[in-house]
């Protein structure tokens, strides 16, 4: 595995880069506090701009570690942020990572987020080595799956009440692809 950290990504419409500290206050206005974007998360909305401030902060710092890897997605039109996409809970004996993603809602439904996480993974098994990048979709998030199978993830199976929001458990379907799969 590539320790390498998170380089700056381009895309068609988008430039993926890391975080800095001033990003926090446009990220909480444009998704961070809607229930609509946290809705198929295990966390709710943002409701203190201090407190991601704070957290904002700490992934800041997390750049440190060459194997963190967490961009921004910055809009090339017009310089807008509009999301974040990461490869989280990296695991470098078995060379593998998660991710998950979130994006404005004034930007979906234009394959944004295919666009991105297309490149995502081109980076993880192109530049980073990684042999395998899953992520889970709680129940009902009908969008994500579809992002996910455009970018040539499987659906391995479905882990029964694997969270727990508002007051009941969601299973949430495990999505998979392997380097050798990956076109």
């Amino acid at each position: 595995m590539n320790k390498i950290g998170t380089q700056k990504i381009d895309t068609e419409r988008c430039i993926l880069r890391r975080i800095v500290p001033d990003d926090y206050e446009v990220m909480y206005e444009n998704w961070a506090k809607y229930e609509e974007v946290c809705r198929y998360f295990p966390f709710d909305p943002v409701t203190d701009i201090e407190a991601y401030r704070e957290k904002v902060y700490r992934w800041v710092t997390n750049y440190e570690s060459d194997t963190y890897f967490h961009w921004v997605i910055e809009w090339k039109e017009n310089g807008e942020l509009i999301g974040t996409i990461n490869l989280g809970n990296v695991d470098e004996a078995c060379f593998t990572a998660e991710t998950s993603y979130m994006l404005s809602p004034s930007y979906w439904g234009q394959g944004i987020m295919t666009e991105v996480l297309r490149a995502v993974l081109n980076y993880a098994f192109g530049k980073v080595g990684l042999n395998r990048v899953q992520a889970d979709v709680f129940d009902g998030n009908i969008a994500s799956e579809r992002v996910l199978k455009k970018c040539g993830m499987q659906l391995e199976g479905i882990a029964r009440q694997k969270y727990y929001k508002n007051g009941r458990f969601i299973d949430a379907a495990q999505y998979a692809v392997l380097r050798s799969d990956f076109r």
